[in-house]
């Protein structure tokens, strides 16, 4: 596995993706290598993952881990990956605990401050907003999907030029 340090606020990939599951994954990595999108450049990942929103609690912290170890293993890369605690700075200290570096907490509590505190502690971050993700729901994770937005063919904007 590529040894690369963890992610910086100021190296935020430029594509993330929501993961679903292990296939959803497995579907990025290759379609970035079909596209011959390089997965770090100049010490920068080409994409990252974040999970679902509050997968935290409904899934948890050890599952999204194991997921993101196993595509890890199997890409032969480490990528940055996002956990989503929705608003519940109980899961997010749960992360903290199993070192997960990058999560998602809308919640603005002294529980927050604290978690807060502690991430940046610890070298993480928190984002009180979700970043924005392409979500790999089932019809969208297709190849021809991936292909065109890996390929930027699909708009930046929502906004038609004018």
């Amino acid at each position: 596995m590529e040894n690369v340090s963890v992610l910086s606020l100021f190296s935020l990939p430029d594509r993330l993706f929501t993961l679903h599951d292990y296939a959803s994954g497995m579907a990025v990595c290759q379609a970035a290598r079909q596209a011959g999108v390089p997965f770090w450049q100049q010490g920068k990942a080409a994409f990252g993952f974040i999970s679902a929103p509050g997968a935290a609690g409904y899934l948890g912290v050890v599952w999204w881990q194991t997921l993101i170890k196993t595509i890890e293993r199997q890409a032969n890369c480490r990528f940055p990956h996002i956990l989503d605690c929705d608003r519940n700075a109980g899961y997010a200290m749960m992360a903290a605990m199993h070192e997960q570096r990058l999560i998602v907490l809308h919640n603005d509590s002294p529980g927050t401050q604290a978690v807060r505190a502690l991430y940046t502690q610890r070298g993480g971050h928190v984002f009180i907003t979700r970043p924005p993700s392409f979500d790999l729901i089932a019809p969208l994770s297709d190849a021809t999907h991936l292909a065109a937005h890996f390929s930027q063919s699909y708009c930046k904007n929502s906004e038609p030029a004018t």
